[in-house]
């Protein structure tokens, strides 16, 4: 594999999180993604995923905050620039990616003290055959930084409201407003056999993965009908539907249809589905705000004792 296809998913979970809180976090971030993927456990407890960028167009060689929680950021880290890059003229100063191995420890000066840092091997996914395609990864998470600079400028502000993790690391559930507007308008769409990236086509184990996520057993139904009913299969796809419906009950997760109609139904996708996840996203900042606040010690004061401001 050429140097600028290797790719590298750094999760880093805050640090101010409890060991066993870290812990949790990365093996939910775990339990998402395939099993072939080659994972490395960072010193301070995050998580390292080496993946294939596979033509995967990134803006930049360090793509910092692509995903933002309360417990932890997501970078990306790719060669696309061989040079850096001063007042937007090309140099000839080599960009240094530096790597580190599985199972490696790296000696490094820490308040004063130098100490060694390890990183350790997930599982035997060091001797993978092959590393994990980066689009696969992402989309299981429901990010995309496939894009143009310009276009990654523009819509930065709207990344947040897409990407549907808990704090936790686990997949957040659909509320069913949104479920049924995904459900309601999947129709009109070409569904194949293979799975191929979701804005070239539709899978149908795409779509069933997608449809088992939903907790609401009406809406789930009514979409899975719905397939059929306003949607056309190619033979493939309906010869193998019984084992494609098996397959998705093991990775479920809803938030990808949102994903599809962003590409296969634009119009509907800006009118209707960008405002609910918009609202969702303030629904849930507003419940960490009041969650905050009930943390909050009081403490009842008198204005006639002595008391002393400091800065």
């Amino acid at each position: 594999m050429s140097e600028d296809s290797l790719c590298i998913i750094d999760i880093d979970i805050h640090k101010d999180k409890s060991i066993e809180e870290i812990d949790k976090i990365r093996q939910n971030l775990i339990d998402t993604l395939q099993p072939n993927v080659s994972l490395v456990k960072t010193a301070h407890g995050g998580l390292h995923i080496y993946s294939n960028r596979n033509l995967y167009f990134l803006p930049c060689n360090l793509n910092v905050k692509v995903a933002v929680t309360d417990s932890f950021d997501i970078d990306v880290f790719v060669k696309i620039n061989k040079y850096k890059f001063e007042n937007r003229q090309e140099t000839k100063e080599i960009v240094q990616n530096r790597v580190v191995d599985p199972n490696t420890a790296i000696r490094d000066i820490n308040n004063n003290q130098r100490v060694s840092f390890k990183y350790e091997a997930v599982k035997d996914s060091e001797n993978a055959p092959h590393l994990a395609n980066l689009r696969e990864i992402l989309a299981k998470w429901n990010i995309d930084i496939e894009m143009s600079y310009k276009d990654y400028a523009q819509q930065q502000h709207d990344r947040i409201y897409g990407v549907q993790m808990n704090d936790d690391g686990a997949i957040e559930q659909m509320n069913d407003e949104l479920a049924k507007a995904c459900a309601d308008e999947l129709k009109n769409l070409d569904i194949y056999n293979y799975l191929q990236p979701i804005n070239m086509e539709v899978s149908l184990l795409c779509i069933f993965c997608r449809f088992y996520g939903i907790a609401n057993k009406s809406i789930r139904a009514e979409g899975m009908k719905n397939i059929h009913k306003f949607n056309k299969l190619t033979a493939n796809a309906d010869e193998n539907q019984g084992q494609a419906q098996s397959n998705g009950e093991c990775k479920p997760n809803p938030w990808i249809l949102t994903k599809i109609l962003r590409y296969h139904n634009k119009d509907y996708y800006q009118q209707i589905i960008k405002p609910l996840l918009k609202k969702n996203y303030e629904v849930k900042k507003q419940s960490k705000i009041v969650h905050m606040v009930k943390q909050v010690e009081k403490h009842e004061i008198y204005l006639k004792d002595v008391f002393t401001l400091t800065d």
